[in-house]
């Protein structure tokens, strides 16, 4: 299933407990001239792509590493996989 925003979507569920997860960084994110976006969000592997500034920043594996994916794997702990692209 596709959604209209050009995410793949294979389990709502999990699709919408990480997009509450990346609400709670966002206006740190934001901050930075930074963003998150689901590519895609499937019962075991989120994938997330890091836009503008925290595309290639050298504190991206920090923030998103252990913050956001400490978040995710709390709301979401049946995930196998959280994985990171980045987008300019």
């Amino acid at each position: 299933m596709h959604s209209n925003l050009g995410i793949t979507i294979m389990d709502n569920k999990t699709l919408a407990a990480v997009s509450e997860q990346i609400a709670k960084i966002d206006p740190v994110v934001k901050a930075h001239q930074g963003g998150v976006e689901i590519v895609s969000a499937t019962a075991d592997e989120v994938v997330l792509a890091l836009k503008g500034h925290c595309a290639g920043c050298p504190m991206a594996p920090i923030t998103y590493g252990k913050i956001l994916n400490k978040y995710i794997q709390e709301a979401c702990p049946n995930l196998k996989s959280i994985k990171y692209v980045e987008m300019k």
